[in-house]
């Protein structure tokens, strides 16, 4: 049987909280649970209690072989469990710094082709060749 970690929403609809349950792969969201492992509840504004995970069993679940969701795997991260199985999301490319609004940036400040020449000017030179 392949058992993953993953979490089971809870709750109303704007105020959702999940338990983190050991699930068979092949069982719904919220459908039967292995074993209730902890649980996670995003409104909290403590830290401490926003999620809380029985550890050791988390490990051994990793152990023996339990495939954690990214949410998942992140949240144990977070907690201090390290494991060759946590699944964490790859970094990106960094988003560019915006410049401060008081400087202007250097590609605006030293352009490197000549400004665009007025129609009137370009009419000038036209007649000034033919003559």
């Amino acid at each position: 049987m392949a058992v993953k970690l993953r979490l089971k929403r809870l709750g109303r609809s704007n105020g959702a909280f999940f338990r983190l349950n050991a699930i068979d792969s092949r069982s719904p969201r919220d459908g039967r649970v292995i074993e209730e492992l902890g649980y996670y509840d995003p409104r909290n504004k403590e830290q401490g209690k926003q999620f809380v995970a029985k550890l050791d069993r988390c490990r051994y679940w990793l152990d023996v072989g339990a495939v954690p969701s990214e949410t998942v795997s992140s949240l144990l991260k977070k907690s201090g469990v390290e494991h060759k199985s946590l699944r964490l999301p790859k970094p990106g490319k960094p988003k560019p710094v915006p410049a401060p609004a008081g400087e202007k940036p250097a590609e605006a400040a030293a352009p490197t082709e000549k400004p665009a020449e007025k129609p009137a000017e370009k009419a000038e030179k036209k007649e000034e060749a033919t003559a």
